[in-house]
């Protein structure tokens, strides 16, 4: 929103408050402007498609004017150092002091400070001016690593890569700006909106990654101020280490190809162990070139455009295919570490997808129910909400989010007392949408999930299987692995050291295998055994 910067007061001394006492504490802030709810349609009326913007202005009440609060706050990064990280809080500009709930999205993918949610100029940022404006107190926060550095600011306090896809510090940046958006709100004197305790939740791409993560946390950490009622979830990639790694080595041509070297990146600043040097992962001129385009300086797609469309050829066809097919692969296990469907919900989680989605398959969302519901939770629906591509998607589950929360927390009518209006104008164009809209609670593709051999395969990629049996180990010469005489197939044998290398490979047709370890060297290995089931074993070898 660019025109929003020429209404900025001219307060920009930031106030600088009680350095790194604890995470969430404000280190400084800067007011920002306000605007009045016409200023805020006209501003979005020309950055939304007209269907985008006409059921949005349906939607929405415009009852406030909205203040912007940029906020500097302490939390942690990957490695659990003190670090400061920024967001933004939108605030309704009501004349006496009332309780309102507390709205957090959680944007989606973005390389450019400029468009993160705090620079008030990006699309990311509209979802907290409308939220405001219809009586939310909006927290936005923008990651570690993306936004400005505070002024005055130590910068290695504020260096280094967003940890993209980092499901631990996407959480903590999350959970620690709400604590300071709370401590902003309960002690600022002039600010009249406070929060009343009830606090709902949404993302979209890589914020519906976020949200799931931000959840599960409040979920094992709950803020004593707050408490989560929903969280909507659009179009995540819940599954990184198997939905969606399959779909992207199913599609060489992918669309947003700057997506994987940033997680890499990101990655390889948190674990350590990605790889050596980037000679090791991408061919010339890319292992040179891409650390560069990640500096906050460009968008999204203007990184795209510099990497090929064919996405492998950037790649050291070698370490690429080390990604594909060694289980134990530091990638992989970063990956794994990094999935977010893997706990049980226990307050309501809304997934929705769009089934023309070219960047995030629709997988991810049928994958994540599926889980939450063999776990037990009974909170969790899953909808597709229309055939749009991954960015058209984006207004319409935020929406959807708009209508959830708006009928749970009373703070405006209840959107779905408008579906007569919504059908009339919708049923031909926009039937699934409407479909989501009218099954808001329900979950009407449970059996049809629940039978999917895709899906269910997730849930034996790794299985315990009983009366394995593997002697000696330790082991100096010889090891011999009994399969169980019900286990049918061929199996394959593939024996991996602790750093993800494979050291030895084999294909076996008996239900006894031998294998000479004499040349490893002594260490703890593991065994994968490869049929109709996939099991992992321990074995220790010595000299």
């Amino acid at each position: 929103m660019k025109k929003f910067t020429s209404l900025f007061f001219g307060l920009f001394l930031a106030l600088q408050i009680n350095v790194f006492a604890e995470r969430g504490n404000i280190v400084s802030f800067i007011p920002g402007p306000i605007l009045t709810p016409d200023l805020i349609m006209s501003e979005l009326q020309s950055q939304m498609d007209e269907t985008a913007f006409a059921l949005t202005n349906l939607f929405t009440y415009k009852k406030y004017p909205v203040q912007a609060v940029k906020i500097f706050y302490e939390t942690i990064d990957g490695k659990g150092k003190t670090t400061v990280a920024s967001g933004v809080v939108f605030l309704p500009a009501v004349p006496e002091v009332a309780g309102m709930p507390v709205f957090s999205y959680l944007h989606g993918t973005l390389t450019s400070d400029a468009e993160t949610p705090s620079g008030l100029e990006g699309l990311e940022s509209v979802i907290g001016w409308i939220m405001a404006m219809d009586g939310y107190i909006s927290v936005l926060p923008d990651y570690l690593g993306l936004g400005e550095e505070p002024p005055g600011m130590d910068p290695g306090l504020y260096s280094g890569i967003h940890p993209y896809q980092h499901a631990e510090t996407e959480a903590s940046a999350s959970v620690d700006m709400l604590k300071a958006a709370m401590l902003f709100c309960n002690t600022n004197q002039l600010v009249n909106a406070k929060p009343n305790g009830d606090l709902y939740l949404a993302g979209y791409s890589q914020g519906a990654h976020a949200a799931l993560a931000t959840q599960n946390e409040l979920q094992a950490n709950p803020l004593p101020e707050l408490t989560l009622r929903k969280t909507v979830a659009g179009s995540g990639a819940y599954s990184l280490s198997y939905i969606q790694k399959k779909y992207l080595f199913e599609h060489p041509a992918y669309p947003s190809p700057s997506f994987l070297p940033y997680l890499l990146l990101g990655y390889q600043q948190v674990y350590g162990n990605l790889y050596g040097n980037l000679s090791q992962v991408f061919v010339s001129p890319y292992n040179s070139d891409i650390p560069g385009w990640f500096d906050g300086s460009l968008t999204v797609d203007e990184i795209n455009l510099k990497l090929p469309a064919y996405w492998k050829t950037m790649f050291v066809p070698k370490y690429l295919w080390n990604i594909q097919y060694d289980y134990f692969h530091p990638v992989n296990y970063a990956l794994r570490k990094n999935d977010v469907i893997n706990w049980k919900p226990k307050s309501d989680l809304h997934l929705y997808y769009c089934t023309c989605d070219e960047l995030v398959a629709n997988e991810n969302s049928l994958l994540a129910y599926l889980s939450f519901i063999l776990k037990g939770s009974s909170k969790v629906s899953v909808l597709p909400v229309g055939p749009f591509k991954h960015a058209e998607c984006a207004p319409f589950v935020l929406l959807l989010a708009k209508i959830q929360f708006d009928c749970a927390s009373g703070a405006n009518p209840c959107g779905i007392d408008l579906l007569s209006l919504l059908k009339s104008a919708s049923d031909e164009d926009l039937p699934e949408f409407t479909n989501a809209v009218l099954n808001i609670d329900q979950f009407p593709y449970q059996e049809e999930i629940m039978q999917n051999k895709e899906l269910l395969a997730y849930f034996n990629e790794v299985v315990e299987l009983e009366n394995l049996q593997i002697y000696p180990n330790p082991a100096k010469d010889v090891v011999f692995i009994e399969l169980p005489a019900a286990l049918p197939g061929t199996s394959r044998v593939s024996l991996y050291d602790l750093q993800g290398r494979l050291v030895l490979d084999k294909i076996c047709n008996d239900k006894t295998i031998q294998l000479d370890v004499k040349p490893l060297h002594a260490g703890i290995y593991n065994i994968v055994l490869n049929g109709e089931t996939t099991s992992v074993e321990k074995l220790i070898v010595f000299k």
